[in-house]
């Protein structure tokens, strides 16, 4: 009976968190791209309802794993700013005329969150659909400029 009510309230307390909740919105199985940014690994999830793709490091797994992954290899990481998870996302974006315009800032996470625009209508699906199997091995993109 105790171990039940101290896994009710880890849940409890995990599900309190808004970017436990944002990240539990994403499909949970293998990513949609694996994409290098230099000598960088990042791997890339598109939501199923919103403008929005949530970028990891690390290389191809399941959701859940790369984030325990994340929040202990990468866990004290701060090397990669904000333009290098922009430039993940848009490896693949940029292939279909759209482009990212915020990356979030998660304190003490390995993850971002990028949300992007299209200027023209864009099927995401369909794009998922089409570009996924060549995406999953692999996207190639430059460094970003340094500031």
């Amino acid at each position: 009976m105790r171990v039940r009510m101290l896994l009710l309230a880890a849940l409890l307390v995990v599900s309190a968190c808004a970017s436990t909740q944002r990240v539990l919105s994403y499909p949970a199985g293998m990513p949609d791209a694996d994409v290098f940014v230099a000598n960088q690994r990042f791997q890339l999830w598109f939501h199923q309802r919103d403008q929005t793709i949530l970028v990891q490091r690390g290389d191809p797994q399941l959701l859940g794993s790369l984030l325990a992954q994340n929040s202990t290899i990468y866990a004290n990481d701060r090397t990669l700013g904000p333009l290098w998870w922009g430039a993940a996302a848009n490896a693949v974006l940029t292939q279909f005329d759209c482009y990212g315009v915020e990356v979030s800032e998660e304190d003490g996470s390995q993850m971002r969150e990028v949300s992007y625009t299209c200027p023209v209508a864009v099927d995401i699906g369909a794009q998922l659909a089409a570009h996924r199997p060549e995406w999953r091995r692999g996207v190639h993109a430059p460094a970003p400029a340094a500031n």
